[in-house]
């Protein structure tokens, strides 16, 4: 068979149509455009999401509580976007308008409409109610003490675990406790979580449990409400902490996720970390996370490429925030997988949902960090390099220019690249375009001063991630 069919057959897995007709997108068309400048021998095609397959991808599902999106409006294309998982939010409020009374019908058109998919639901319980305080029932609400509110919290809670038992894989407890004005809420938000916790697990021993959705990016408010969670014996009950990294430079983020690990591990090295929620703007922002910079649909693709293989790299799960721009009255968010006009109407698909599904068709569980595999480039710029290895054997690595904020510009700097193993038959791959490129022309024979090397002249390289990766991983050609 002809390599490049052999290489397209592979990756090629028929997705279901799109139930609306979108219109096309002129930043992906522009991109298409523009390849690097090496033969193409291939493109990743989009593997459907599937509840047998392991994943380490989620994407965000969140604020249907709130009615800022509609779920059937976009639900045919969770599934389309390859992840594993997807987060949701509870909606206390939403679910019991009338004290005692649940109805849970709109979210089980979440919970099951996930499923149908091929997408486990995960589900953050966050936010107060009406009907019992006025603590808030959206972003940056008040958290409460012990008392008849939270009495009532523990009774949803476990008619909430008791429902969707068996269907969600994991509770996380709260929403960015941390926020604004919240930053003196841990000794509240620790007595929430312990109570919370022990009411989860007292319905579903073996439910998993997250803590905290933390959005600052000062680990104060984790290492004071950690000393309070262990001394009410809640360590136990935490699998995850998981925080939110709206970052405008996506490396930034690995200081704080080593020095959170180390923090952790104090407690416990049993409890992991998972960036629970983040994702960039795909225009200037007047409000929300990393706002008053000219992001465009380029740059919020390259950005949401660097920081998830950034985490990628460190081996924490991710999610992406978010499937679609959320309406919140006074704005329309630009967060979105899927572009949506102000009627909650899809638009068209953004070029970071095709990122998207390269990343999770790409880099499925059989790919691992490590192996020793790096490379160095001859350039004063700053960049990021880390293995891949596939059954334990060193593959490849990941390589892009790092040191500023991605751009707008779809233009590639040509570089020579050293990579410290001799590779036999390595292939570029564009993690945003999803082009496969052959890099036999610009492949060095090895050098008898350095005979352990594989170097490249004229590397196209730029401010989005690349793989150089062995043919043979990529369909055993």
């Amino acid at each position: 068979m002809n390599k490049t069919l052999a290489f397209l057959l592979f990756f090629a897995l028929s997705l279901p149509l799109h139930s609306q007709q979108l219109m096309k997108s002129v930043t992906w068309e522009n991109i298409k455009a523009h390849p690097a400048a090496l033969p193409v021998i291939g493109e990743i095609h989009p593997v459907a999401s599937s509840l047998d397959a392991q994943s380490v991808w989620s994407v965000g599902v969140e604020t249907m509580d709130r009615d800022y999106a509609i779920f059937s409006e976009f639900r045919s294309f969770v599934g389309q976007t390859g992840v594993g998982y997807a987060r949701l939010q509870s909606g206390w409020a939403k679910t019991e308008q009338k004290k005692g009374k649940y109805n849970f019908a709109w979210l089980d058109e979440h919970v099951d409409g996930l499923i149908a998919e091929g997408v486990h639901p995960w589900m953050c319980l966050c936010y107060g109610n009406p009907i019992y305080s006025q603590h808030g029932h959206d972003l940056n609400a008040k958290l409460f003490p012990d008392g008849p509110i939270m009495d009532a919290w523990l009774r949803y809670v476990k008619a909430t675990v008791s429902r969707y038992k068996g269907k969600v894989t994991m509770w996380e407890v709260w929403n960015e406790p941390d926020g604004r004005k919240n930053l003196d809420s841990y000794p509240l938000y620790a007595n929430l979580f312990v109570r919370t916790a022990k009411a989860i697990r007292e319905v579903d021993p073996e439910a998993k449990i997250a803590a905290f959705g933390s959005c600052s990016p000062d680990r104060k408010y984790i290492r004071q409400a950690l000393e309070l969670i262990d001394k009410a014996g809640g360590i136990p009950y935490m699998d995850y902490i998981t925080y939110h990294a709206y970052w405008p430079l996506p490396e930034s983020i690995v200081p704080y996720v080593k020095e959170l690990r180390e923090d952790v591990d104090r407690y416990s090295t049993a409890v992991g970390l998972l960036q629970g929620e983040t994702g960039c703007p795909g225009q200037l922002e007047y409000g929300h996370a990393m706002k008053h910079i000219e992001w465009t649909e380029y740059s919020q693709a390259k950005w949401d490429l660097r920081q998830a293989l950034t985490h990628w790299g460190l081996g924490i799960p991710y999610s992406f925030f978010t499937m679609v721009d959320l309406n919140y009255g006074w704005m329309l968010q630009s967060f979105g997988l899927i572009r949506m006009n102000g009627n909650k109407k899809p638009v068209y698909l953004r070029p970071k949902f095709y990122a998207v599904q390269h990343v999770t068709s790409v880099f499925t569980p059989d790919l691992k960090p490590g192996g020793g595999i790096r490379a160095s480039v001859d350039t004063a710029s700053e960049f990021t390099s880390f293995g891949i290895e596939k059954g334990g054997k060193a593959v490849g690595c990941v390589l892009w220019l790092s040191g500023d904020r991605p751009s707008s510009s779809l233009e590639r700097r040509l570089c020579n690249v050293c990579v410290n193993a001799v590779m036999e038959d390595p292939v570029y791959v564009d993690m945003l375009t999803g082009l496969v490129h052959d890099l036999k022309g610009i492949q060095d024979n090895p050098s008898h001063n350095d005979p352990g090397t594989t170097r490249f002249k004229g590397f196209p390289l730029w401010d989005s991630p690349v793989l150089i990766i062995e043919r043979s991983a990529l369909g055993g050609l």
